[in-house]
């Protein structure tokens, strides 16, 4: 299991990828702008699902620009839609191309989706009817192209996608609806983004034995409690990552005290059933309104919910009440710092955030302070010495290894100096405008 996991957080700090655009749709304006494509835009804006739009018309031949291939390579999913008249653009041929240039190099897990809107998959596989006309065409004024368009249309009509007369027996608004849902479904599972540099998360995930709720027949709420800067919120997104597989419906509401004080408590509320429910338009005017609502509309089927950072507990009794607010089988972690708050709401366990061991505080300091998990051989006494001073605790060793690295000696010495002055309580406080950047 602990390779599993290291396997997981590997992928979710290297991988990570900030996408400028939820959606790209490759289409054919003149077939379906006006009509499905606008309200495909709709529904996914309704969603919360950001998709690049663009309402001009291109002309034919016309070769796509260096920013459109910038918001294509950008943009999470890439959807084509084949329509009768798709293949005579030459325009849509070359966003086909890039598009599957794009899905092919992988390197940022672009995600293809193939919708054909009234042509069968066969018309695009082998250039049949509408598209061996579009061809004909071709031939004649980009011939150097036509094979590698060919081979383009051979390719994505073999891709997994949505046949509108199969998926909702025509029926267009029902098919968007699915096809939105299909994808924020997805995107709502994709992994959170825990942290550089993790040492020692696996080991803890390990210890917590997690896989034991999956399945059960019970709702399970744990806590996990520590000091400020111990990582309790990287562990909490390192659980969910690692147990959002097993859960059809998650939802990650991060710095709910922070949040709730800056926007009100009622906005939390909309941004754990927005996420549940995959929706934006729920819209509640006080937490009173908010606890019916989460109540009533809690789905039917075993949910995965982080709270982070709870020290209220107006924020307990708003966001989960109680157990029976969830259907058995759901898992429920909350964050703090104040350990009596949770034993309050009646939580099944509760997990003591521990400080490092001394050997991996020196590789998570070494990581900062050398860019590497050892220190080099002049300096391994003085780290050693600093290491004991942070006394395991994860945020300081980051702060300090960070100040120090690429300092002298000398510069280090002094900082020693100053840290065995203070007891750990106050190195935490000398150190808090550093944490708070």
């Amino acid at each position: 299991m602990l390779t599993q996991l290291s396997s997981l957080l590997m992928a979710t700090t290297s991988a990570h990828h900030r996408w400028t655009y939820d959606v790209f749709v490759s289409f054919r304006g003149e077939d379906i702008r006006k009509n499905f494509m606008d309200h495909l835009f709709k529904d996914l804006e309704q969603k919360g699902i950001h998709a690049f739009r663009d309402d001009n018309d291109v002309s034919l031949g016309e070769n796509i620009s260096p920013q459109l291939e910038k918001v294509i390579e950008e943009s999470r999913f890439l959807i084509v839609i084949f329509s009768k008249n798709y293949a005579s653009s030459s325009w849509c041929l070359r966003e086909l191309v890039k598009i599957l240039e794009c899905k092919q190099m992988g390197e940022h897990r672009h995600e293809v989706r193939i919708i054909f809107y009234d042509v069968k998959p066969d018309v695009v596989r082998k250039q049949t009817g509408s598209y061996a006309e579009a061809f004909a065409k071709h031939e004649i004024a980009n011939s150097t192209n036509v094979a590698k368009w060919k081979e383009a249309l051979f390719m994505a009509a073999n891709l997994s996608g949505w046949d509108l007369q199969d998926v909702a027996n025509g029926f267009e608004s029902k098919f968007i609806d699915s096809i939105s849902k299909e994808i924020l479904k997805a995107l709502c599972h994709e992994p959170l983004h825990v942290g550089e540099n993790l040492v020692g998360v696996d080991a803890r995930i390990n210890e917590m034995d997690l896989l034991r709720f999956v399945g059960s027949s019970k709702v399970h709420m744990i806590g996990i409690c520590g000091i400020s800067g111990i990582g309790k919120t990287t562990l909490a997104k390192a659980i969910y990552n690692f147990m959002s597989m097993h859960f059809e419906e998650c939802s990650f509401c991060e710095d709910v005290q922070g949040v709730a004080k800056l926007q009100g408590l009622a906005q939390v509320q909309m941004q754990l059933i927005g996420k549940i429910l995959k929706t934006r338009v729920v819209e509640i005017s006080n937490v009173s309104e908010g606890v019916m609502v989460i109540k009533k509309r809690m789905p039917a089927k075993p949910i995965l919910l982080v709270l982070d950072d709870v020290d209220h507990r107006e924020q307990l009794e708003a966001l989960a009440g109680s157990h029976d607010w969830f259907f058995p089988g759901s898992f429920i972690i909350f964050t703090g710092k104040d350990k009596q708050l949770l034993r309050s709401h009646r939580v099944d366990e509760i997990y003591d955030m521990p400080v490092l061991p001394s050997n991996k505080a020196l590789e998570l300091f070494s990581l900062y302070a050398f860019g590497k998990n050892h220190p080099t051989e002049d300096f391994i006494g003085v780290s050693n010495q600093v290491v004991d001073c942070l006394q395991g605790h994860p945020l300081a060793l980051r702060v300090l290894g960070g100040c120090l690295y690429g300092k002298p000696m000398q510069v280090w010495q002094s900082e020693v100096h100053r840290l065995q002055m203070y007891p750990n309580a106050e190195i935490q406080q000398k150190l808090r405008p550093s944490f708070d950047v």
